[in-house]
């Protein structure tokens, strides 16, 4: 009997965490795809530098994926990266589909919206210098 007792008291105590780490696992999901997300973009800004090319990135929501690579579309890709289902990039008042140019500026600039699970959060990239941050809604 006692040692029913404390199974069951084992069980209530494992199974509660499990309701605890959940949160977590979506906040690191968010950390990783935004620090990859920002990676990559100041490796194509550094690329068109030392390269002196216009390299176009273009993100794809609908097959949850962004390319990096040359101007040229006979080129191959510099990255191409596959993201989760659950994140949703929606275009703001910024194409999905930009350059950045053999100085390093961005050929546009605006926002662009990130959905993950049931936050939003605002990619901002800023007039000159490809700069950008993001900022939850």
């Amino acid at each position: 009997m006692e040692m029913l007792v404390v199974l069951s008291a084992l069980f209530m105590l494992s199974s509660t965490t499990i309701f605890i780490f959940t949160p977590q696992d979506a906040n690191l999901e968010k950390n990783l795809f935004f620090a990859q997300l920002k990676s990559d973009f100041l490796y194509a800004q550094q690329y068109a530098i030392s390269h002196q090319e216009k390299i176009a990135v273009h993100i794809m929501p609908e097959n949850n994926f962004y390319y990096i690579r040359s101007n040229e579309y006979g080129d191959a890709y510099l990255i191409k990266r596959h993201y989760s289902p659950d994140i949703k990039i929606v275009k703001g008042s910024m194409s999905l589909y930009f350059q950045y140019m053999p100085d390093g500026n961005i050929d546009g600039f605006g926002s662009l919206y990130i959905k993950i699970r049931n936050r939003t959060y605002k990619l901002m990239i800023l007039i000159g210098k490809g700069r950008f941050y993001v900022t939850e809604e």
